[in-house]
């Protein structure tokens, strides 16, 4: 299994509707189309997926310690040119919808060092995720490699720094409690209804978004 990269979306429960799914499916597919189901679902239909995964948070569902995994959330792969593998699952916790798109670091980081993103591959995911910000009622996206990991919401309502490798978006509040510990390396831009936090060197992959 390779180290990945991961966009972790994080959404209130209270934008859970019964077109939720596919709502946010629908967005992600303008820039990474359907391929397949995965792991215990790749012989599934698109509908077959978004209506077990619908049924799963309608009802808060988080697998059990002693439940088998093909109980749980089934995944997608996306298609894309540009990488080898995409793909997105969801998860409940808390109150919290969250939703998972990975591939893999060799996906998004130049092959030399020291660690940088390879733009024109970050730039899709970067794009994806303005799109997903404005279009639905996120609370925080958040981004890390292998080695990190996403903060939970409760903590960053607390002041704690999300993970922001090499960007993260939040609403205006959160970015306030947080905003005296950012690294200097970072900038913040006022964006729709909330705020852009990202590393310096990238600013400029958001001027046109």
């Amino acid at each position: 299994m390779p180290p990945y990269y991961s966009i972790h979306f994080s959404f209130p429960y209270s934008s859970y509707s019964p077109t939720f799914v596919e709502d946010i499916y629908t967005i992600i597919f303008k820039y990474f189309p359907f391929k397949s189901g995965y792991w215990h679902a790749e012989h599934d239909s698109f509908e077959e997926i978004v209506k077990w995964n619908d049924r799963l948070l309608s009802k808060k569902f988080i697998l059990g310690y002693d439940q088998h995994y093909t109980h749980d959330y089934k995944q997608l792969l996306l298609d894309s040119a540009m990488h080898h593998e995409l793909r997105l699952f969801w998860m409940y916790g808390a109150n919290e919808i969250t939703l998972h798109f990975i591939t893999s670091e060799d996906d998004v980081l130049l092959a030399y060092p020291p660690l940088r993103f390879d733009l024109s591959k970050l730039q899709p995911f970067i794009n994806l995720s303005v799109d997903l910000w404005t279009s639905q009622p996120a609370s925080v996206v958040q981004t890390y490699l292998e080695l990190g990991e996403p903060v939970r919401l409760r903590k960053l309502n607390k002041g704690a720094q999300p993970s922001i490798e090499p960007f993260c978006m939040m609403g205006r509040e959160l970015f306030n409690k947080m905003k005296s510990s950012l690294p200097a390396n970072y900038v913040s831009k006022l964006h729709n209804r909330g705020v852009l936090v990202v590393d310096q060197d990238y600013l400029g992959s958001f001027n046109h978004n």
